[in-house]
């Protein structure tokens, strides 16, 4: 019995990771290529959402380079994840000292829910982990939790931060 167990969770994992993204031609697109804005800016890479105005670190934190392929996704717990823009800002990113983990509704709109696997666009979000991300958006029943968006399927509960800062 425990072998079988073993088996199926193997399989249920191995096809997770190796699942190709999927996107539903009858929701409309809300998220191509052309929404987005990528700039290197001082070295660093930043993406600008044309619709909302914000700008956005490229990569999830932990992982760097062109394509976010240079590092590891870091999980934290929602209190690092809060922490994280202040240690950030001492020093500046892509010359900007602003940065701040998003609210839910920030999160949500870069969440491409036509697609899964992952729910975001690629071109503009390389490498993005199919995990959830923090918001710093808490629950109104409990002040040490907070609301999450996975990139899987673009649904909302978190470990993975992405940072945000107003646009220009």
């Amino acid at each position: 019995m425990k072998s079988i167990a073993t088996l199926l969770l193997t399989l249920i994992f191995s096809q997770t990771a190796n699942a190709a993204r999927t996107c539903a031609d009858y929701i409309t697109d809300e998220w191509p290529n052309s929404r987005y804005n990528i700039q290197l800016i001082s070295g660093d890479n930043v993406v600008t959402d044309n619709k909302t105005g914000l700008m956005w670190k490229q990569c999830s934190e932990g992982l760097s380079g062109t394509d976010c392929l240079t590092g590891t996704a870091s999980t934290h717990t929602w209190q690092q994840a809060l922490a994280i823009p202040e240690t950030l800002n001492t020093t500046g990113f892509a010359g900007f000292n602003n940065w701040r983990l998003p609210n839910i509704e920030e999160l949500q709109s870069i969440a491409a829910i036509n697609c899964y696997n992952p729910a975001i666009n690629e071109v503009a979000f390389p490498n993005t982990p199919i995990d959830w991300f923090w918001s710093s958006s808490p629950f109104a029943s409990s002040p040490n939790y907070a609301w999450g968006v996975g990139f899987s399927d673009g649904s909302g509960v978190s470990s993975r931060v992405r940072l945000v800062r107003s646009g220009q």
